[in-house]
């Protein structure tokens, strides 16, 4: 049993999940402590892995996540870079945030093509989305985690899922955001709000959460699909880019995902 500590290289065990050999990992532009430890080979069914890690995340003090790239030979890929401050997210609003951004994606010029992009909203954001209260079932959000293919399995010293990516130093999205604190900053709300989970990294600059409340209709997913059209390039895994679309495939999603090009 490992508490509050990444394992040792070499196989891990935590409570009742075994895993086989990982290896830490030090960030490569700021080396120093590890930020994670990471399988040195896919795990089947990694998903359920994911589950059981998850559950233990208050006594282990580690954040599970599943890699879907392959990060090399030395660790490198898009994952751990730069750490961030993870603290410094503390003093970041979460709707003035996604405010900046909806700023840069919308134009105060009426642009007919620009507008066709986040209708039914102006360039004025319509403020954060209210909270789900409506839970998908047990067996649900199992069929999503139980579908994911074989990948790493990364374990990160985290407060919480959010974090991770400011904590190993991600580097997906380095052209639209200076660091990772404004990215923790959002998926701290949507954790907050919807249950929404870091579950995937990967492939490429992709980012994947599993959601426990996720909206149950599309008037009250098209808020949701304004923020996330803020956030990130593409949605949904099939190049979502315009409010509309990205509302329409919210209702009763177990899954958000995200990429930047």
């Amino acid at each position: 049993m490992v508490t509050g500590g990444l394992p040792e290289d070499g196989e891990a065990r935590l409570g009742p999940v075994m895993l086989p050999a990982g290896r830490r990992v030090i960030p490569h532009e700021v080396p120093g402590e590890p930020v994670a430890w990471v399988t040195t080979e896919a795990v089947f069914y990694p998903g359920l892995k994911w589950s059981d890690l998850s559950d233990m995340r208050e006594q282990t003090g580690l954040v599970p996540v599943v890699l879907a790239d392959d990060p090399g030979p030395d660790f490198g890929g898009l994952f751990f870079y730069a750490p961030d401050d993870v603290s410094q997210a503390d003093h970041l609003d979460p709707a003035q945030v996604v405010a900046a951004l909806w700023g840069d994606r919308t134009s105060p010029d009426d642009d007919e093509v620009w507008a066709a992009e986040y209708a039914p909203f102006s360039a004025q954001f319509p403020g954060l989305a209210p909270p789900g209260d409506a839970p998908l079932s047990k067996a649900q959000l199992l069929e999503v985690i139980s579908a994911l293919p074989a990948a790493r399995i990364g374990l990160v010293p985290a407060r919480r899922p959010a974090d991770v990516l400011p904590t190993v130093g991600w580097v997906g999205p380095d052209c639209q955001y200076p660091d990772n604190l404004s990215i923790a900053a959002i998926l701290r709300s949507w954790e907050d709000r919807f249950g929404a989970r870091l579950l995937r990294i990967g492939p490429g600059a992709e980012i994947q959460l599993l959601v426990e409340r996720p909206p149950r209709s599309l008037q009250s997913a098209q808020r949701i699909a304004a923020e996330h059209f803020a956030f990130c390039d593409e949605c949904g895994g099939r190049g979502l880019r315009e409010v509309g679309e990205i509302a329409a495939s919210l209702p009763g999603a177990p899954t958000w995902t995200f990429w930047w090009d």
